[in-house]
């Protein structure tokens, strides 16, 4: 089945998952103010070129990224938290600072999550989350209530390069967009109804790849 094509969007989620999915991805509607998150990527084995167009970001591949050699440093949590569920799972260190504070609900729920799938993250400060690395994260089945949109997204992307199936379950409005974001790159996953609220599952260590933009006529 054709993957859905990428509609205009300044998301740093689309960032994220340009500099992460093999292949050349147009990216036509970034700001000036993304370049920290596109610095990121570009640290993490992404190849990030300014054209006529837009930015493209060449994806370094999924379970493909680098160890960053300095601290990544971004401007905003959502940005912060993005970037360090998508780095959580891989065998390498790694040190997300954020220009401001990151809000202490969204940092412990993040730093549970994450610890449920066996990676090894802490917050020494309240602008910064470290990455130890481990050997293998694990899937684990999570409940998102009380969670952030930004949280699950960060964890939606830590299943990414998580073997097995992570499943994400909450209440009320099923997470459709960011459903239909990770499969416009190739990703596995699919919500299901649950006890009067959903099941998002992502099966992680698929190959994902560039996304096609949508025309804009």
């Amino acid at each position: 089945m054709r993957q859905p094509k990428m509609t205009a969007s300044d998301d740093h989620l689309d960032i994220v998952l340009a500099g992460l999915a093999a292949g050349r991805t147009l990216l036509p509607s970034t700001r000036s103010g993304d370049r920290p998150i596109l610095d990121a990527m570009a640290a993490l084995g992404a190849r990030i070129e300014r054209t006529d167009a837009g930015i493209a970001a060449t994806g370094a591949g999924n379970g493909c990224l680098l160890e960053p050699a300095a601290t990544l440093a971004l401007e905003d949590a959502d940005a912060a938290l993005l970037v360090a569920g998508l780095v959580a799972p891989y065998d390498m260190a790694a040190r997300i600072a954020c220009r401001s504070a990151l809000p202490d609900g969204e940092r412990d729920a993040f730093l549970a999550a994450t610890a449920a799938m066996g990676i090894q993250a802490s917050a020494p400060d309240a602008d910064t989350i470290v990455l130890a690395g481990q050997a293998s994260a694990v899937p684990a089945r999570h409940a998102c209530a009380g969670w952030s949109e930004t949280v699950l997204r960060a964890i939606a992307l830590a299943a990414l390069n998580t073997p097995g199936i992570t499943r994400l379950e909450g209440e009320g409005a099923a997470p459709t967009g960011l459903a239909r974001r990770l499969r416009v790159f190739g990703a596995q996953c699919r919500i299901d109804d649950r006890d009067g609220g959903w099941s998002l599952a992502v099966t992680g260590q698929c190959v994902l790849r560039a996304a096609e933009a949508e025309s804009a006529s």
